[in-house]
């Protein structure tokens, strides 16, 4: 008995969703070193760079004796670590001659990384008593610093010289250039030791958990003693100068910051926050499957998943209810203030209607604005005690 086929009836088809991006590994940490691997670490190294996630592994590559290996130990000696916010440790080789933001710039096509920690130190290679080779290295330096800033990138960079923070000095120039992607950090003793120690430590946050956000303020660092040489004197110029060390505060050391560039972890949460943000908006257009039409209901969707991403970072704790101080206002000032006031953050973008129609035609979207407010950290406190008799 012959059979009429059921797609007569019934059609069914199935529609792959379209691909997004995966969100950015701002915890990644490149080391940029002019060491030289080991013979078996061709294969390792034969994209240009090496990912790690241990420092066994580092050293299998680059032997226990180098500075690459060194510096591993100190970044996931720290708790929690790179590995904690799902980042790595890069190694990546630079080239004969290659200044390092040349390198920077050349790494950036091959892997993505959020930190850069320079494995040549310009104060130990460099010749003291060659003072163009000083000058070239603290002009690397600079560039680099420079570099990072345009990139949404995070430099750490160690000084051992108090001299540092003196005018003309390397920091300096830094805080004067409002350079504040460049993190300076001081250590009169191993300061290579505490910049690799303070990057595994501070590039740990999992943006995706609930407060989970931190200050390096006050934190511990293992494997790093505190400096003998900061004292309340030195201590004050750094809080001036913007400048992290590592001191001893009644026997217990820590890390002591200064926001005089910027709070690290300001800087840092900005990162990721902005970098999140790219990517919700492209999945937003790149994985619907047919498309978001130029209307209040397309610019919803769109709204949606920003409004997402700024959820997560009330969650996380980058941003926090509270009064809205700034002059800045838009949308609905009212509005505005009052979901400051009860989320953290307000969304608003420009009427469809409004819209030019030059930009209409070429198929942007209404331009989007948002407001946030820092949760910010506490760091010190000051108590009056009334007593009655």
């Amino acid at each position: 008995m012959p059979e009429i086929d059921i797609t007569n009836v019934v059609q069914i088809s199935v529609s792959t969703p379209p691909a997004g991006l995966a969100n950015y590994a701002v915890n990644n940490l490149a080391y940029f070193t002019d060491a030289t691997p080991l013979p078996e670490a061709a294969a390792s190294l034969s994209a240009g760079y090496a990912v790690y996630k241990s420092p066994s592994a580092v050293a299998a590559d680059w032997g226990h004796g180098s500075r690459p290996y060194q510096a591993a130990v100190a970044v996931f000696s720290q708790s929690p670590n790179i590995l904690t916010g799902g980042g790595a440790f890069i190694i990546i080789p630079m080239l004969a001659g290659e200044l390092l933001a040349a390198a920077i710039l050349r790494a950036n096509e091959l892997v993505f990384f959020g930190g850069v920690l320079p494995g040549k130190d310009p104060w130990v290679d460099a010749d003291p008593n060659a003072a163009p080779a000083v000058d070239y290295s603290h002009a690397e330096a600079i560039d680099a610093a420079k570099t990072m800033q345009t990139m949404d990138k995070l430099l750490f960079l160690a000084s051992p010289e108090i001299s540092a923070m003196d005018e003309g000095g390397l920091f300096m120039e830094i805080k004067e250039a409002g350079l504040t992607h460049a993190r300076m950090l001081l250590h009169t003793g191993d300061h290579l030791q505490f910049a690799a120690a303070y990057a595994g430590r501070a590039m740990s946050t999992n943006f995706s958990g609930s407060a989970t956000t931190a200050t390096m303020h006050l934190k511990d660092l293992a494997g790093v003693s505190p400096d003998p040489l900061i004292n309340e004197t030195v201590l004050v110029r750094c809080q001036a100068g913007g400048v992290d060390v590592y001191v001893s505060i009644a026997g217990v050391p820590k890390v002591f910051t200064s926001g005089t560039n910027d709070f690290f972890d300001d800087i840092y949460n900005l990162i990721w926050f902005k970098q999140a943000l790219t990517v919700a908006g492209f999945n937003a257009l790149a994985t619907t499957s047919t498309k978001i039409p130029q209307t209040e209901p397309g610019m919803s969707v769109l709204k949606g998943a920003y409004r997402l991403i700024c959820e997560q970072a009330l969650n996380n704790g980058f941003i926090a209810p509270g009064a809205w101080n700034s002059p800045e206002l838009f949308g609905n000032p009212e509005d505005l203030r009052q979901n400051v006031v009860e989320r953290g953050y307000y969304i608003y973008a420009q009427p469809v209607n409004q819209q030019p129609q030059t930009d209409r035609e070429a198929r942007k979207a209404p331009l989007v604005q948002m407001a946030v407010k820092f949760a910010g950290a506490i760091h010190s406190t000051n108590l009056i005690v009334y007593i009655n008799r």
